[in-house]
């Protein structure tokens, strides 16, 4: 069996250079995969629009959410956040919120049987079959064994979260941590985890997940699955990351950017620079993508 794959990337304006990176580095680098789904507020799908081609389709909120979650007025950003609100949510949600709202809705939405989550700060550097890796019969799940522990307080509260919101008994910590980089869900287990979600909550699972307010898609997913038997048959634990990852830090130069890439390992196949170490994408650009497209 070889499963179809679909890509998925969440983005907003201000990560448009990271994310134009991420799509040329996928055209040049990428293959065996369906589509490539950029998801974005409807204020930013005109901008966005022009990384659309034949086989990457850029979809707004109003698409993939429900018309009753919208953006807060500007005049109500809190330092420069955006904020959203539906009745019977309580408390506004954040933009970051809404992007992991975006993955699942679009996870759910696709007719693929498996998507790779990919953030939009990514940048491949070497050839990847995308079909090779998460099509087999088995769908990769990454965890990192025991990465949820006192030390990660906001891992802490976003696993449990996960447990209350399927009703299930959650284990003494340390848990395991499923957030990473190229995350590959399966679209029957993600519906049979949302599924559980509502008839727990009997609310629809955006809604729950809005009450909840803290939460991890990459989490949730992996407790459900973690916590089901018959869902843990479908996957295989994979434990090594495909993408080399700068956290935190001042911003890099050409230097620290070709050190990042040469340190990789040789199962991996992208580099990912967080957005706030600043570090600028014309340079991410012209180290990474350039010097490899043509060595």
């Amino acid at each position: 069996m070889t499963a179809t794959v679909s890509l998925v990337t969440p983005s907003y304006f201000r990560d448009f250079e990271s994310c134009r990176l991420l799509c040329d580095s996928i055209d040049a680098f990428v293959t065996g995969y369906d589509r490539h789904y950029l998801l974005v507020a409807d204020s930013d799908l005109e901008l966005f629009s022009q990384l659309g081609n034949e086989k990457r389709l850029v979809l707004p909120d109003s698409v993939l959410l429900p018309g009753t979650l919208h953006a807060l007025p500007g005049f109500l950003k809190w330092k420069g956040r955006q904020y959203y609100w539906a009745p019977g949510i309580g408390l506004p949600v954040y933009g970051w919120h809404v992007q992991q709202l975006r993955k699942l809705a679009m996870a759910l939405l696709q007719s693929c049987e498996r998507v790779m989550c990919i953030d939009s700060d990514n940048c491949f550097v070497r050839p990847f079959d995308v079909g090779r890796f998460a099509g087999d019969l088995l769908s990769p799940l990454y965890a990192d064994l025991g990465g949820v522990n006192e030390t990660r307080p906001s891992h802490v509260l976003w696993q449990k979260n996960a447990y209350r919101l399927m009703d299930t008994q959650e284990p003494p910590l340390p848990g395991d941590d499923y957030i990473g980089q190229m995350i590959v869900w399966d679209r029957e287990s993600l519906n049979t985890i949302v599924d559980r979600i509502e008839a727990v909550t009997g609310l629809p699972w955006w809604k729950a997940l809005c009450k909840a307010r803290d939460f991890s898609e990459y989490i949730l997913y992996g407790v459900g699955v973690a916590g089901n038997p018959s869902l843990m048959g479908r996957h295989r634990i994979v434990e090594q990351s495909l993408c080399a990852t700068y956290w935190s830090g001042p911003a890099l130069d050409e230097a620290g950017i070709g050190k990042l890439i040469d340190a990789m390992a040789k199962d991996q196949y992208a580099i990912a620079i967080q957005s706030h170490t600043r570090t600028e994408p014309s340079l991410i650009r012209r180290v990474a993508l350039t010097r490899n497209l043509w060595s």
